[in-house]
């Protein structure tokens, strides 16, 4: 396991978390939403309806526990601050579907996960992914803000950016943030955040709540780093070729079909040869490989859809999944959950 090192903030950094700090408690101050606890267990299981299932133990002074946890809601983002008032383990699973990124505004936190172990005061970021298991160690004076991003939603944000369905599941470097300027940004982001917490949005201003989502689904996706940088990188830097973009339109247009790649290559007039090539240097994958993540995508959007055609089975045929035990493999794979667990969180 790699350990990395991760030190207080620079002094302007520090300057700018604690004004976060009284920004988060301003906003988010209201009793009517703010849990508390005094008991270990009732503090793990309310933590786990708001986030992933959990297991909290006190490594403090049980006197000192106090948790409170205060939530609020800007469009699809879900704000929150966290404090424990003992020092406090907590072992997070990882097993629901969103993105959280907790920002230090007071105490200290060390974080273990699969990439190694950080630890940081004021300023300190750690993107959660979700499917992920981590640990964190508080101090009894910690406190932190977080955000939660559903995964449905930076999914797609990823794949309209990369002009293509996702072929795996988007997973971000825990602490790749702590730069200072990514740091300072993302700061900068949850004060304009915190302005909108508890205010009547006049119709006329709503589409600033929905570019201040914008703005935090585009941070993340091209400030962090995760499993799709690379690949975004690649696709701003160059355009696909004309038949590239025609065959995938071509593909979306007629997924459900039992397409070929020689069927394909004749819509757009070039040879298999001339199709691969092109997927390969404009996309990274190949036209197959694009068609079965436009299906997979598509069964997706069905078994979260208000109308649903038919069972898991039967929509998986529809869309051209003959070997449903290697569908259900593969979709896990690209979406991090079972196509029940899907079904069940749109029902």
């Amino acid at each position: 396991m790699n350990a990395i090192s991760c030190h207080e903030a620079d002094a302007h950094l520090a300057s700018e978390t604690h004004y976060l700090g009284w920004r988060a408690e301003q906003a988010l101050g209201s009793p009517d939403a703010t849990l508390f606890s005094l008991d270990v267990d009732e503090a793990s299981s309310r933590l786990s309806d708001v986030y992933n299932s959990n297991r909290l133990r006190l490594a403090g002074r049980p006197q000192d526990f106090r948790m409170r946890l205060r939530t609020s809601q800007i469009g699809r983002l879900g704000l929150a601050t966290l404090a424990f008032g003992a020092e406090i383990d907590i072992e997070q699973s990882g097993d629901r579907p969103f993105v959280l990124v907790t920002t230090q505004v007071s105490g200290f936190s060390r974080v273990t996960t699969a990439a190694g172990t950080a630890e940081g005061g004021r300023g300190f970021v750690v993107v959660d992914s979700a499917g992920q298991s981590v640990r964190k160690r508080f101090s009894g004076d910690s406190e932190r803000c977080n955000v939660r991003v559903d995964q449905a939603a930076i999914d797609a944000k990823c794949a309209a950016l990369l002009a293509r369905p996702l072929d795996r599941p988007l997973h971000f470097s825990p602490f790749g943030s702590n730069n200072g300027t990514v740091q300072r940004r993302w700061i900068g982001l949850l004060q304009m955040l915190l302005g909108y917490v508890g205010t009547t949005v006049p119709a006329p201003s709503e589409p600033i709540i929905h570019n201040l989502e914008e703005a935090v689904l585009l941070h993340l996706l091209l400030e962090h780093e995760h499993s799709y940088s690379e690949a975004l990188r690649q696709a701003r830097t160059g355009l696909a070729p004309r038949h590239v973009k025609r065959a995938e339109d071509y593909i979306r247009a007629n997924a459900r079909e039992a397409l070929t790649l020689e069927r394909i290559a004749e819509a757009v007039g070039c040879s298999v040869r001339t199709l691969g090539e092109g997927f390969h240097k404009a996309r990274g994958t190949t036209p197959m490989n694009f068609l079965r993540q436009v299906r997979m995508a598509g069964v997706r959007s069905d078994l979260q859809g208000d109308c649903r055609p038919g069972g898991i089975a039967e929509i998986a045929l529809a869309w051209g999944f003959n070997h449903l035990g290697r569908f259900a493999a593969d979709y896990r794979r690209s979406f991090g959950e079972s196509p029940s667990e899907t079904l069940r969180r749109a029902a």
